[in-house]
């Protein structure tokens, strides 16, 4: 069954839940409203036509540096001085974010994308990690480093920071603190030699050139 083919069948099952279907980029999706993303997966799991009993990725984005149609629009990512400094900036990030589901069947071998959208200033998005137990590992890390909530999930901490870690690393507006339990975080400055200078070495016995045989 073609991915279109399986769109309609969720749509119908969905009604105005299911928002539409995209195939004109690299991979195509279907856009899912968050309240029904729940449904939508017991759905394609469960119907025998559709049997997706794999997640194969769940993946947090954040749509900052996007406008409504989503065409790209410059946006400067904080990263480091060239001094090695942490950079600053008083930008607060805008955008949505969005939950990428990637879905396969082993019994059909067919794949299938859905796609949910939520406002930056709530980011929650019901877990679906009573469908796909496996999604319980991917939803903490989305997290984590994003800080999209999920709503229903068991045990929902961080998975790669310290608990206590302030913000969330892969937001385009975050900024990395100077000094973390009182470890400096400094990068590298770019604009000094990252080798250090070779020791001088004491001249070498007769003989010893290799040039002298």
């Amino acid at each position: 069954m073609d991915q279109k083919e399986i769109y309609e069948l969720l749509a119908e099952k969905l009604g105005a839940a299911a928002l539409g279907f995209n195939d004109e980029g690299v991979e195509a999706y279907a856009d899912v409203e968050p309240g029904g993303i729940a449904e939508a997966c017991t759905f394609l799991r469960d119907d025998e036509r559709l049997a997706f009993d794999q997640l194969m990725c769940l993946s947090g984005i954040d749509w900052d540096g996007y406008d409504e149609n989503g065409k790209g629009k410059s946006v400067k990512i904080l990263g480091y001085t060239d001094e090695g400094q942490p950079e600053v900036s008083d930008r607060v990030g805008e955008g949505d974010f969005g939950v990428v589901y990637s879905l396969y069947s082993h019994s059909l071998r067919h794949k299938f994308t859905l796609r949910v959208r939520t406002p930056r200033a709530t980011a929650t998005v019901p877990t679906v990690s009573k469908i796909w137990t496996t999604a319980a590992w991917h939803e903490r890390e989305a997290w984590d480093l994003l800080g999209i909530k999920f709503e229903g999930h068991a045990d929902l901490r961080r998975i790669l920071l310290e608990e206590h870690w302030v913000g969330h690393p892969l937001r385009k507006d975050y900024q990395m603190p100077a000094m973390w339990d009182n470890v400096p975080l400094n990068g590298q400055a770019y604009n000094e030699n990252p080798f250090p200078k070779p020791e001088p070495t004491p001249d070498q016995p007769t003989g010893d050139d290799p040039a002298e045989g």
